[in-house]
C-alpha cells in the first residue's frame, strides 16, 4: 500500500488492516520501522493508531500491555468506538470480520511487546510506596493525589480531539479540570475517564475519591456530577450509577451493592493529609487500609472479630492513635510483634 493512503485512515481502517493486527499482535522489527515512519510521515494520526492498539490488546485479555486493568468486554466497545468515526472507511477488495482478524491475533504467544515499547514514549505510570502521598499533575492540569501503594497509568500525549483516560490500581482523589462550554455537545477531548477493576467513572469537571480494591470499588463524590458505568453487566447490574455531591457508592462482583448520601464526604480524603477518619467502622475496614495502603501485616486470631463495628467517629492521625482507639473500644490485645506486625485478639 502506498504510504499516503494512511493519512485516509480512521480506527476502523486500522482495525481492519491486516498488517496493522499482525504488527500489533506481534513483535516484528521490519514492521516497527515501516509503522514508525507512518507516524512520522501523519503524526496527527498517533492518537487514533494508540487507540486501534489499545482496543486489540483489550480485546486479547493478555497481560502483556499497561492497560490491563481496563479489561472489559471490549468488543461491544469497539462497535461503539467505531460508530464514533466521521470518515467512511477505506474500501478494500478483500474484507473479512474485524472479530475474526482480532480473535485469530488472540492466538499468537508474543503480543503487544513491542506495541507497548513503541509508545512507551508516551506511556507514565506512578507508583507509590506504602504510607506515601504524591500528587501528579496531568497533561489537562487536573491533579489527582494518590494514596500508598497506588498504582496511576496515563498518556502524556493528550489532544483536544483524545479521550482523557486513565487507570487507577488503589486509592486516589481527583480534582478534574473542568473544559467542557456546552453540556449538550461534548467533544470526545472533553471526556474524563478513570477505569478501575469493576468500573469506569466517567466525568466533566468535578472532585471525587476513588479506592479500587480486590474485592470491591468505592467512589465517594465531593463536588459535581459522575456516571460510573460497569465494565461488564451481569442480568441484575444497572447499566450506570448518577452520583451527585455526597453521594458515596460501593461496587463489587460487577454490581452496585450499596448507595447513600453521607453527611461529610471530605472526610474520605483525610488520607491526604495522613490522618484516619472512619464513621461506623467494621474492624476488617479499618485492617484492610492498615494491610493495603501502609503495608501492614494483621493477624487476627479470630475472625469473627473482623466483624466487630466502632460506633460512631474515629478520626486520628497516628497508626499507634488508631491501634490506641481499637485497643479500647473494642477491648482487644493489640500486640505488635514487630514494625509492621500486628497480632490482634479478644482480651
Amino acid at each position: 500500500m502506498q504510504m499516503e493512503e494512511y493519512e485516509k485512515y480512521t480506527l476502523s481502517d486500522f482495525l481492519e488492516d491486516d498488517s496493522f493486527v499482525r504488527w500489533a499482535t506481534n513483535a516484528e522489527p521490519e514492521a516497527n520501522v515501516f509503522w514508525k515512519e507512518v507516524i512520522k510521515s501523519y503524526p496527527e494520526k498517533e492518537a487514533i493508531m494508540t487507540q486501534a492498539v489499545e482496543v486489540i490488546t483489550a480485546y486479547r485479555s493478555q497481560d502483556t500491555f499497561t492497560n490491563e486493568m481496563g479489561r472489559q468486554p471490549v468488543w461491544s466497545r469497539i462497535q461503539a468506538e467505531i460508530s464514533r468515526e466521521e470518515k467512511p472507511a477505506v474500501t478494500r477488495g478483500r474484507s473479512i470480520p474485524l472479530y475474526m482478524k482480532v480473535a485469530a491475533a488472540t492466538t499468537l504467544l508474543v503480543a503487544a511487546t513491542a506495541v507497548y515499547w513503541f509508545f512507551a514514549d508516551h506511556r507514565e505510570s506512578v507508583h507509590t510506596a506504602y504510607n506515601e502521598v504524591t500528587k501528579v499533575v496531568l497533561p489537562d492540569h487536573t491533579v489527582v493525589t494518590l494514596n500508598g501503594n497506588s498504582t496511576l497509568y496515563y498518556n502524556d500525549n493528550w489532544t483536544d480531539e483524545t479521550l482523557r483516560e486513565v487507570w487507577l490500581e488503589g486509592e486516589a482523589f481527583f480534582n478534574v479540570k473542568h473544559i467542557n462550554k456546552d453540556t449538550l455537545n461534548i467533544r470526545e477531548g472533553e471526556r474524563f475517564l478513570v477505569h478501575g477493576r469493576d468500573v469506569e467513572i466517567e466525568v466533566l469537571g468535578t472532585s471525587f475519591n476513588v479506592r479500587d480494591q480486590a474485592d470491591k470499588t468505592d467512589v465517594t463524590l465531593i463536588t459535581g456530577k459522575v456516571k460510573v458505568v460497569l465494565t461488564s453487566l451481569s442480568e441484575d447490574s444497572v447499566a450506570d450509577v448518577i452520583m451527585l455531591p455526597g453521594d458515596y457508592a460501593e461496587f463489587a462482583n460487577q454490581n452496585l451493592i450499596a448507595k447513600k448520601k453521607i453527611e461529610k464526604p471530605q472526610q474520605a480524603t483525610a488520607w491526604i493529609s495522613q490522618d484516619f477518619v472512619f464513621t461506623d467502622a467494621l474492624l476488617r475496614d479499618i485492617v484492610k487500609t492498615l494491610v493495603q495502603f501502609h503495608g501492614y501485616t494483621v493477624d487476627v486470631k479470630d475472625n469473627k472479630l473482623l466483624n466487630l463495628k466502632i460506633e460512631g467517629e474515629i478520626s486520628v492521625s497516628s497508626i499507634p492513635e488508631l491501634l490506641a482507639t481499637i485497643s479500647a473500644t473494642l477491648d482487644l490485645n493489640v500486640e505488635q510483634r514487630t514494625e509492621k506486625h500486628i497480632v490482634l485478639s479478644k482480651k
